[in-house]
């Protein structure tokens, strides 16, 4: 596709890390792109950049007159859907499975965030690598319903296993109601993993851990109530702020170091059948002497879920 090669020729390699994670993440703020992709440029910088792939339509903005402060964030054009498509090999994502309307954008942006802290974990040699799975590609079915995560976060295990984590980034704008059954679907969830054993993609699932991701501590500890009373177990609740340090410090990344992963672990690719996703790696040379942590168990930090 002639355009899609134009368009990856006028792409620096950071470049080509934002329209991959764009493509999944959709829409990113200023000072977001900078922490993922751009993390040794001045903002004033990262503005130029962004404003010049703007006018070769890699990328576009939304914001302004949507928001009453007048924000802006960051999304693909048309030139840089092309060259999304052309780097993963697939048909460049549409502008409606990237849209996302103006009510539902601070949630994005806070999800978002995670996505970012996991990156300055890993580029400090704190995490070995990660894949990110965005809300519009994470449904699940489960049978009469689904279950939509906010995001799916995939790390590699020992031996090309995965561990995996289903994001909840709680805000506390969820009615009470709805927030139980969505628990109670994630009780389902696990129910149909360990009867569906021997297929990889619910063998994987089968041990999933709930990440729930809160403003506050005191929201944090009635998540974690809701969440115990529907049966969940492997859960973490606690402040979105420390949530990405605090998966780092259980997964660890010296026994997972780059170089050592290999088979489907090198790939980081997402769950068997999972459309989408973008993977994140540490640099090779960052963070020498960086502390092992735990083995895909509970992460530090969390309230503890009631037995």
């Amino acid at each position: 596709m002639p355009s899609a090669t134009l368009a990856l020729l006028r792409l620096t390699s950071r470049d080509r890390l934002l329209v991959e994670t764009l493509a999944e993440l959709r829409f990113m703020t200023v000072h977001q792109i900078r922490q993922a992709c751009y993390p040794t440029l001045r903002t004033g910088s990262v503005s130029h950049r962004l404003s010049r792939l703007r006018g070769g339509g890699v990328l576009e903005r939304a914001g302004g007159r949507a928001f009453d402060d007048r924000r802006v964030f960051w999304g693909l054009g048309t030139a840089g859907r092309l060259a999304a498509g052309a780097l993963a090999g697939t048909v460049p994502p549409g502008p409606r499975s990237l849209a996302v309307g103006a009510l539902l954008m601070d949630h994005l942006i806070a999800t978002n965030q995670i996505f970012c802290d996991l990156c300055t974990e890993c580029r400090a040699g704190r995490l070995a690598a990660f894949s990110w799975v965005g809300s519009h590609h994470a449904r699940l079915d489960l049978g009469l319903t689904h279950l939509v995560p906010d995001a799916i976060i995939v790390v590699p295990a020992p031996e090309g296993g995965r561990w995996i984590y289903c994001l909840e980034r709680d805000r506390g704008t969820m009615p009470a109601q709805r927030l139980e059954e969505k628990w109670r679907r994630y009780r389902l969830l696990d129910r149909l993993a360990r009867e569906r054993a021997g297929d990889p993609r619910w063998d994987a699932l089968a041990d999933a851990w709930v990440i729930i991701a809160c403003d506050d501590d005191r929201r944090a500890k009635a998540s974690a109530c809701t969440a115990a009373r529907a049966g969940l177990e492997r859960v973490w609740a606690g402040s979105a702020t420390t949530c990405a340090a605090a998966l780092a410090a259980a997964v660890g990344s010296e026994a997972l170091a780059p170089e050592r992963l290999t088979g489907d672990a090198a790939g980081l690719l997402p769950l068997p059948g999972t459309v989408g996703g973008v993977s994140y790696r540490m640099d090779a040379g960052a963070a020498p002497g960086a502390a092992a942590g735990g083995a895909g168990g509970p992460l530090p930090g969390a309230e503890e879920v009631p037995a």
